[in-house]
């Protein structure tokens, strides 16, 4: 266990049983030498994993969790760059991880063909739970807004729904080459969007496990989908390569139809998400992409202009995402490891910093 593990434990443990304001002014008291850092600076830590980091999501104010190539999960400290615990058991790749705040629990899914489930704070760094079932890679997971249902989706053509107090699967579908590239639940609703390699948008209803609406194919494959917070849009990104294909789209639940294009990148857009409404950023909804063409651009949701774009030499692929307010946000690569930014409103418009480098 590395150097100020034991006390990243309890500042996490601390957080999931106090108020969010609580955690809020703890970190800000607690967590790294954020005093000293200037418009220029960037906070260099260890890396958090030795091969390309493949997946991220925010845990909690403060705190990523990361999944790698490495096959190990790791939940790491923003500001002050401690590694508060790293799991190992997946046998290949991790492809996707998923926090549970309510549960201290974070949920993984492999090329391994299997989810492993892990709980913070528990000594032993072994899997509690392992949910298997899926004879391919699972490429995807999420959970619903109760974190009492999780949803996957696997390369075998099939997507499963999960029951976390059994551990068992519930429902399941298969339909024929959806070979499933990312799932995500709408906010509040028993639906799940899902991209794949068939070039098509699915909104399944957990309730039957019936597709309950399928939007016009794309013509390349679908790499990632996120759901906008209030649960009325889908967002995707497509797989392409010198400017053909490397789009994202905008998709109306309740039309049911495309609405916009963001055109930019010039390689496969890998990772795509709404950036959570804050006026005191934008005055206009933001929505983010990252490419295998090593750069990120943040784009006007309903114009689609491009509003700001930052590149990452040498960093090889971008691989994925993932927010923690309306201002702060965190990027993996193939290459680099992992760069904290932090997104500011100026005179002279958006402003996109990187904070710290793991």
């Amino acid at each position: 266990m590395q150097p100020g593990c034991f006390q990243c434990f309890e500042s996490v443990w601390m957080g999931l049983r106090s108020s969010k304001s609580r955690r809020n002014r703890d970190y800000q008291k607690n967590d790294g030498p954020v005093g000293v850092v200037n418009a220029h600076q960037v906070i260099e830590f260890e890396s958090v994993h030795r091969d390309a980091v493949t997946c991220l999501s925010a845990y909690s104010p403060g705190f990523c969790v990361s999944g790698s190539a490495d096959r190990t999960v790791a939940l790491f400290n923003l500001r002050s760059g401690v590694v508060c615990q790293r799991w190992v058991g997946h046998e290949k790749e991790v492809t996707k991880v998923v926090p549970s705040h309510s549960e201290e629990l974070v949920y993984s899914a492999s090329r391994d063909k299997t989810i492993r489930v892990w709980r913070i704070g528990d000594a032993s760094h072994e899997a509690v739970a392992a949910y298997e079932g899926h004879s391919l890679v699972v490429t995807s997971i999420d959970l619903n807004m109760a974190q009492t249902l999780l949803f996957s989706g696997s390369r075998d053509n099939t997507v499963k729904l999960w029951d976390v107090a059994t551990g068992t699967c519930v429902l399941e579908n298969e339909i024929s080459r959806n070979l499933v590239s990312c799932v995500k639940w709408v906010p509040d609703t028993s639906l799940v969007a899902q991209t794949g390699e068939d070039k098509t948008l699915r909104v399944w209803d957990t309730r039957n496990m019936d597709v309950a609406i399928t939007f016009p194919r794309k013509n390349y494959i679908q790499t990632c989908c996120d759901c906008s917070p209030d649960g009325l849009y889908v967002l995707t990104s497509n797989n392409g390569f010198n400017r053909n294909g490397c789009e994202a789209t905008l998709w109306d639940l309740r039309q049911q139809k495309e609405l916009h294009q963001y055109v930019g990148h010039t390689q496969t857009t890998s990772a795509c998400m709404f950036l959570p409404y804050d006026s005191m950023v934008s005055s206009k909804p933001l929505v983010v992409t990252a490419s295998h063409d090593s750069s990120v651009r943040i784009w006007n949701r309903d114009t689609q202009e491009c509003v700001l774009v930052e590149e990452f030499p040498g960093s090889g692929p971008l691989t994925d995402l993932a927010h923690f307010d309306g201002e702060s946000f965190c990027i993996s690569s193939f290459h680099v490891g992992i760069y904290h930014m932090s997104l500011k409103s100026t005179s002279n418009g958006l402003h996109l910093k990187r904070m710290t480098h793991f």
